[in-house]
């Protein structure tokens, strides 16, 4: 009896030395990126909370994506030149305009980063710069859009 009381204090001892350790500082961090929801969402200044329309839609016939508020007005009209994924960039051919503040803000620069248009819906991202009503940067995203004829 002796003989096996000692034979678990042994194993027991063992144990305790060889059990675990402690790996945690070798553990490498991933860091995980939100992922946009669907629907149309922006920023101003690039700060401040994350605004979201009530609805969206693309339309084919006029390469026009629409933003409305949750009255129905207007809030985001972003004409380009194309409906394909590319970059378009802000110029005569491509325009970024946010009718959510007086005066309306209207881009001088920027882009749109569409990412993909198929399955009838449209997803990206924009940035632009511009001067209105205190707000000079505007980004945001826009994630399974209805698109239109």
């Amino acid at each position: 009896m002796k003989k096996a009381l000692l034979f678990i204090a042994a194993v027991f001892t063992a144990m305790t030395f060889t059990a675990c350790s402690n790996d945690d500082e070798n553990q490498v961090i991933v860091p995980i990126t939100p992922v946009a929801a669907d629907g149309f969402s922006w920023q101003e200044n690039g700060a401040g909370a994350l605004k979201t329309a009530a609805t969206a839609s693309f339309s084919t016939q006029y390469k026009t994506l629409i933003a409305k508020d949750a009255s129905n007005a207007t809030v985001f009209e972003i004409n380009l030149d194309g409906t394909a994924a590319a970059t378009y960039a802000v110029d005569a051919n491509n325009a970024i305009t946010y009718a959510g503040v007086n005066p309306y803000f209207t881009a001088t620069s920027g882009s749109v980063i569409v990412t993909a248009n198929a399955g009838g819906k449209i997803s990206g991202t924009f940035s632009a710069a511009g001067n209105a009503a205190g707000i000079t940067a505007i980004s945001g995203t826009f994630k399974n859009i209805t698109v239109v004829p």
